[in-house]
């Protein structure tokens, strides 16, 4: 990891990130608002699913998905500029690594929703109509997934370079 670490510190886009004062502050701006998006939406989603806003039918939470994915990506990209920026600062702290295996378990879970067709399951039921127990085990785990992200994310300056 040391290689990479000093080769991505070597390249033109590392030195400008690191040297252009206002591209930090600017992204975390966006960072911020881009977790806002995702934890907002697809929090509200989720716990549709586990039976929570029963008045609000699956598939018009679902609608609002675009929006969460906006917010993924803006927060990738944001995400990518601190890695580039500093690398130095993720590839050997825990909280990273747990961070982006947190980001694995929500990815992975949303990919379960959609592919095994829990999502074409859910999404027929209207206002006040319950959902069955594997989609709302699917939000369970996608919020623990989320907050866990969320979690890390946060305490990764605090962290420190675990090893």
């Amino acid at each position: 990891m040391d290689s990479f670490v000093a080769w991505i510190q070597t390249t033109a886009l590392s030195q400008a990130i690191v040297s252009i004062t206002w591209v930090w502050p600017a992204c975390e701006s966006l960072h911020f608002i881009g977790l806002a998006l995702v934890i907002g939406i697809v929090g509200f989603f989720d716990l549709r699913l586990i039976g929570f806003f029963r008045g609000i039918p699956v598939r018009a939470a679902h609608e609002l998905m675009p929006f969460a994915l906006v917010g993924f990506g803006v927060n990738l990209m944001t995400g990518l500029v601190f890695l580039i920026g500093h690398p130095e600062q993720y590839v050997h702290n825990i909280a990273w690594w747990y961070k982006v295996g947190s980001l694995a378990v929500a990815g992975l879970n949303a990919a379960v929703f959609e592919l095994a067709g829990i999502g074409a399951l859910t999404g027929p039921l209207g206002a006040g109509d319950d959902t069955p127990l594997l989609a709302k085990a699917i939000g369970a785990v996608s919020i623990a997934a989320w907050f866990s992200v969320l979690y890390w994310g946060r305490v990764l300056p605090f962290v420190g370079n675990a090893f």
